[in-house]
């Protein structure tokens, strides 16, 4: 496989392109390395801070503005705000409102509410609501 990399500082962000004849195994596992899971998210846990893996939560909501990451089991305080943790999480992830965002791995069942409202509950429990301005996003993201 023939490769180079091109530096350019006007650059805001990495963009790969693969120029081929055909998918191979080597592209591929080049495919699966570079769609990695992402980096843990470092979080508040009582007084220490504890890493934990985009894949392990179900959800992040903003509460009486701190921001909660919700595991199956535990509740996670974080600083980072709503949009920035968004930015480090995987494909996995949509946002079904202003203040929250669910991992669709996650997701239990989705059923109608009132209106045109959808009710998302989560594995753990957990449910919220998906918003009109995000429905048709939500509905794409699960293939609906």
């Amino acid at each position: 496989m023939k490769t180079s990399i091109q530096i350019d500082p006007d650059q805001k962000e990495p963009h790969i392109v693969i120029h081929t004849s055909q998918i191979t195994s080597e592209i591929e596992q080049l495919l699966s390395l570079l769609s990695a899971s992402p980096l843990p998210l470092c979080v508040l846990q009582d007084e220490r801070i504890v890493p934990v893996q985009p894949d392990d939560l179900y959800m992040v909501r903003v509460e009486n503005g701190q921001t909660r990451l919700y595991t199956k089991q535990e509740i996670f305080t974080c600083k980072k705000r709503l949009y920035e943790i968004e930015e480090l999480l995987g494909p996995s992830w949509i946002r079904i409102s202003k203040t929250t965002l669910i991992n669709i791995r996650h997701i239990d069942y989705v059923e109608p509410s009132f209106g045109t409202a959808l009710l998302l509950k989560l594995k753990n429990g957990q449910q919220d609501y998906v918003s009109r301005k995000y429905l048709p996003a939500f509905k794409k993201a699960i293939g609906l």
